[in-house]
């Protein structure tokens, strides 16, 4: 279900997130973080090696203080955030067996048919690596960024024959003609 409004609230306005964040954190060891694929991936991405800044590790925590905190049961995410629903719920779960009853409720996944574009270069889409299309770009850098896309590497000639899987300009042109919200249980 699609809801009718939604509210934009400015996070660091909201002291009670990073309490409730702190609170979750003695519920989450730093081996579990760091398992998290996304957070394993990014890691890798930056070069950090073991000097992972600990704010890092901490988002996805951080992201479960804001999903609970204002009850969200159904949570619009790309597949890449499928282990920070896993990890709030778990969290949900930790704080219910220490009260002894459910305190909040499990959230779950809304995933878009298209639930995540590559990067114009054809690697995971990163504002650190500037290979992403901003939502709030402006129609000049979009065209350049398009322009600059990575296509066809086996399409060398133009008698070559073209090949749309693995092609970023198709993914784009994909998502930019489909709609639609399919919800994860």
């Amino acid at each position: 279900m699609i809801p009718n409004a939604t509210t934009i609230a400015l996070q660091s306005g909201i002291p009670e997130l990073a309490e409730l964040t702190v609170l979750y954190l003695n519920f989450v060891t730093v081996a579990r973080l760091e398992r998290n694929p996304t957070v394993r991936e990014e890691i890798a991405l930056r070069e950090f090696g073991r000097s992972i800044p600990a704010g890092f590790l901490v988002y996805p925590v951080s992201q479960a203080a804001d999903i609970t905190a204002v009850r969200a049961t159904v949570v619009p995410v790309g597949d890449d955030q499928l282990p920070m629903i896993e990890r709030t719920n778990e969290i949900v779960r930790r704080l219910a067996h220490l009260a002894g009853h459910p305190v909040l409720s499990e959230c779950r996944p809304l995933l878009s048919d298209i639930p995540r574009l590559p990067g114009i270069d054809g690697r995971k889409a990163s504002k650190a690596l500037g290979n992403a299309i901003s939502l709030s770009a402006m129609p000049d850098e979009i065209r350049a960024k398009v322009r600059a896309m990575f296509t066809d590497p086996r399409h060398l000639r133009p008698s070559d024959p073209g090949h749309i899987e693995g092609n970023v300009v198709f993914a784009y042109l994909d998502a930019s003609t489909r709609t639609g919200l399919r919800s994860k249980n």
